[in-house]
């Protein structure tokens, strides 16, 4: 299946098109990585929610693409120490007095590597905080790459965090991905059906944040196997609590367009939000639950992981395509 790479302009930004017979792609390096555009050619449909205008884009830019989240969610006061180093972050959700969604989504990444190899195009993008004054959030100096590889119907993300400062930190991260839901411009929201691989519910206080109590999820069955969000309203955090059975998987699907997304994540991601309004729905992966740092909770239940002095990490997430 051939693949190919274009340089363009997209929202007045140079931005990068990609793609091959089945899927076409747009990703922006200087808006934070973001991945704007993601379409199924074979319908002619935009999965992802994609704006239409600089202006439109600039009101909300979390709620366009795939934005990359670091740390996620919310940090309550916009702060936290660790190990006796203090992280400020700054408020951005004013009414709560949270931080919200971290500090990569914004910022201009650099291209490192474009390239149709074989049957996959690739594309690499990196972000150094060495480039940013971030004393306050980012103590550390760290290194963030990520990693587009499309090959036929499926778009693999990989993401890598390396710490390379002198002391550890903790690190969480996620993303928030808008898909169109439903799909298709005729199709009705009654008709689809989005899954997660969940049995816990955690519950939130009125700033949003986890109160520490988790129960059993609501109609776990029907979570796990697809329910429907028509007349329903989420902004719910989700985690799993034993051995997965399950594929660590949400899977869109919109029957009367005939399209079918399975996002997938990997052993990292143990938690997902999910979020929804009129005309989209995003699930969110993350590695550690909203305010972990602020938790007194332990670390293996709340997903706080420490990413010591030349350490690296990296995650991977699937996006995987298909006619129904």
């Amino acid at each position: 299946m051939k693949g190919y790479i274009e340089d363009i302009t997209f929202l007045n930004e140079k931005a990068i098109k990609f793609g091959n017979e089945k899927v076409e792609a747009i990703l922006a390096p200087s808006l934070g990585s973001n991945l704007l555009s993601l379409k199924y050619k074979h319908k002619d449909i935009e999965l992802l929610r994609t704006p239409d205008s600089v202006e439109e884009y600039k009101k909300a830019p979390i709620l366009y693409g795939m934005p990359i989240l670091f740390p996620p969610n919310r940090i309550e006061d916009g702060q936290f120490t660790y190990k006796g180093t203090a992280y400020k972050f700054p408020i951005n959700e004013r009414k709560k007095s949270n931080h919200i969604h971290g500090f990569l989504h914004d910022k201009p990444w650099q291209v490192c590597k474009k390239e149709v190899n074989g049957k996959a195009i690739i594309i690499h993008t990196e972000f150094s905080s060495r480039d940013f004054d971030l004393k306050g959030s980012s103590p550390q100096d760290i290194t963030v790459n990520m990693s587009f590889s499309l090959n036929a119907e499926t778009l693999e993300i990989q993401l890598e965090i390396t710490n390379k400062g002198i002391e550890p930190f903790p690190w969480g991260a996620g993303y928030h991905t808008v898909f169109n839901f439903p799909f298709g411009p005729g199709s009705k929201l009654e008709d689809c059906r989005i899954s997660l691989p969940v049995n816990k519910h955690w519950e939130l206080n009125e700033r949003s944040l986890p109160t520490g109590a988790i129960h059993e999820t609501a109609n776990t069955s029907e979570i796990q196997n697809g329910i429907s969000l028509d007349g329903r309203l989420f902004d719910d955090l989700f985690g799993y609590d034993e051995e997965r059975a399950l594929e660590n998987e949400c899977i869109l699907t919109d029957h009367e367009a005939g399209i079918q997304v399975n996002y997938h994540g990997d052993q990292h991601f143990k938690f997902w939000v999910l979020f929804n309004q009129a005309g989209f729905v995003c699930p969110e992966p993350y590695t550690w639950v909203t305010n972990a740092p602020n938790l007194d909770l332990s670390a293996k239940l709340t997903g706080l992981r420490e990413l010591g002095s030349g350490e690296t990490v990296q995650l991977t997430t699937r996006l995987i395509m298909k006619e129904i």
